[in-house]
């Protein structure tokens, strides 16, 4: 991502273990979470471990641990410490493993972390004395490089499906804070890199990490965007050359980038636009064209990426990237025809609602990559062999990418939940398509839908979240189905207990069949789309 970059100097004093020889290695235990690299544990190894039989969790003191959100309401830079450290302590063999509550790190920008023991202190250490850092997901990554035929070398990292098959690629592209060589800061800067295979896909993904930033305006750089072009015709060979090894599934390959990385995402997707299957765009940088200036200089630049699903996020006064490159590339794709691509714009009261101030709203991907709805959407995608997206294979004609009607849901369930062939004549008054006449008696029979007065169905409509909460509900309680006496409410910022969907919402995230689009959000006037209901069908499934 381009990092909202803040410095200090630091003077950080090495600290003293007496008795160092008792103390053989440290091991920090990261993982990648909202902020950045995180760290959870650490394992302590000492030679001999009955001196410290009665360690407790007490003995331990950490500061410089906070949950790695810099800035507060006014703008300043803060480092506000944990109070409890979330201490625990657990010992095998002769490791000391002691689990915290995970922090920024190696700290913050005030201070590192430090970790004393009075006790013992040949057991107190810091950053300095870490000997070896292992990262979740992170060190799966495998780190190479490939040389194209225009010469252009890519330094890159590389996460294998586990699988033999030929599988789906993510593409990540960072942003203009990760330029450099060290092979790493382009994987633990935010979730970018991790989040396709944490949230549960089987995918390859690949992170190339380029050397130097791009400028603001490339699009009328005519010494830097040759470059840009360059190392995406090297990208391209690499993709191809995975492909050709039988890695990848070439109808599945898919893009997403922030920042630097979102704007690199357009130009790559309109430089090469049958490559990819859908994209994930966010917090683009001005690579289309002038965003002070009128739209149709985008359409010039997007129209071969038309067909192209894209979801667009952005916040809309980040101060880092203008969001009108957003707003006018997504005007330009739906004036010239596009159906399948999204604009999420965040507003201040949201970002400021998730501690995303001043500088930090450019972090508008933490929202993004918490969006697991957006991610099963895109991991739906698949292109047909002809390079168009498939159109389904039966006439109820359920797109991944798109919002779903009535009628597609009745089929869906119909077949899905196995309901039974009735005698029951169509029992509404409007019309509705002839392959989906006998799904809306059959799902209205058994009161799983009802129609919306009048006598009507509406096959046609879309179906929000809200509605398809109640949907799920009326599932539920046909398979008699009922919430753990001791399972607490489930808290939404945008859907209260005086909503007319509240019970509803409430039971269907219980039963793990629905789930917030992101941390305190439900999103209940947002359309059902063909992916999700997918996702929905299988939860509804495995249901006992």
């Amino acid at each position: 991502m381009l990092a909202l970059t803040m410095s200090l100097s630091v003077i950080w004093p090495g600290i003293s273990r007496a008795e160092e020889a008792q103390v053989t290695q440290i091991q920090a235990n990261t993982f990648v979470g909202d902020p950045g690299e995180m760290v959870e544990s650490f394992d302590i190894t000492v030679t001999d471990v009955e001196k410290y039989k009665n360690l407790k969790a007490s003995d331990f003191e950490i500061t410089g641990n906070y949950d790695g959100y810099p800035l507060n309401a006014a703008g300043e830079i803060v480092q506000n410490n944990y109070e409890d450290d979330g201490i625990t302590l657990t010992i095998k063999d002769r490791t000391i493993h002691m689990a915290v509550k995970p922090f920024k790190y190696p700290g913050g920008l005030k201070s590192e972390f430090a970790v004393t023991n009075k006790t013992y202190p040949e057991l107190s250490f810091d950053q300095n004395n870490i000997d070896q850092v292992k990262t979740r997901t992170v060190d799966e990554f495998e780190h190479a490089s490939f040389t194209a035929s225009n010469g252009v070398t890519l330094s890159y990292n590389l996460k294998r499906s586990p699988s033999k098959e030929a599988k789906p690629l993510m593409v990540w592209l960072h942003g203009g804070g990760e330029v450099g060589t060290d092979g790493r800061n382009h994987l633990t800067a935010n979730r970018g890199a991790v989040v396709w295979t944490e949230s549960g896909y089987d995918t390859s993904v690949l992170a190339v990490q380029y050397p130097e930033n791009y400028s603001f305006k490339i699009y009328d750089n005519a010494e830097q965007l040759p470059i840009m072009e360059a190392y995406f015709k090297a990208q391209y060979e690499l993709i191809q050359k995975l492909v050709a090894e039988g890695e990848v599934d070439p109808d599945r390959i898919y893009l997403s980038g922030v920042s630097s990385g979102g704007g690199g995402a357009f130009r790559f997707l309109t430089q090469y636009p049958d490559l990819f299957a859908g994209a994930i765009i966010v917090a683009a940088k001005d690579t289309i064209a002038d965003y002070t200036g009128s739209v149709d200089a985008f359409k010039q630049e997007l129209k071969g990426i038309v067909d192209v699903p894209i979801w667009i996020m952005h916040a809309e006064n980040d101060p880092t990237t203008d969001s009108r490159t957003s707003s006018l590339a997504y005007q330009a794709l739906t004036e010239m025809g596009a159906k399948q691509v999204h604009l999420e714009l965040y507003d201040d009261a949201f970002m400021d609602s998730h501690r995303f101030y001043g500088g930090l709203k450019h972090w508008s991907w933490v929202p993004a990559f918490n969006n697991k709805e957006v991610i099963a959407s895109l991991f739906n995608l698949h292109k047909g062999k002809t390079g168009d997206q498939d159109q389904g294979s039966s006439d109820d004609g359920v797109q991944p990418s798109e919002p779903v009607t009535r009628a597609q849901i009745a089929v869906v369930l119909a077949d899905a939940l196995q309901l039974p062939e009735g005698t029951e004549d169509y029992p509404y008054a409007d019309d509705a398509p002839e392959w989906a006449v006998k799904a809306i008696t059959k799902v209205t029979k058994a009161g799983l839908m009802k129609g919306i007065g009048n006598e009507t169905f509406a096959p046609e409509n879309e179906v929000t979240r809200a509605q398809m909460a109640v949907i799920v509900d009326h599932i539920l309680s046909s398979k008699a189905w009922v919430p753990d006496d001791d399972s607490a409410a489930i808290v939404f910022d945008d859907i209260n207990s005086k909503h007319w969907a509240y019970t509803a919402v409430q039971n269907s995230v219980r039963a793990g069949v629905l789930t917030g689009v992101i941390k305190g959000q439900f999103n209940p006037n947002h359309s059902v789309t063909g992916a999700q209901l997918e996702q929905i069908i299988d939860q509804l499934k495995q249901l006992k």
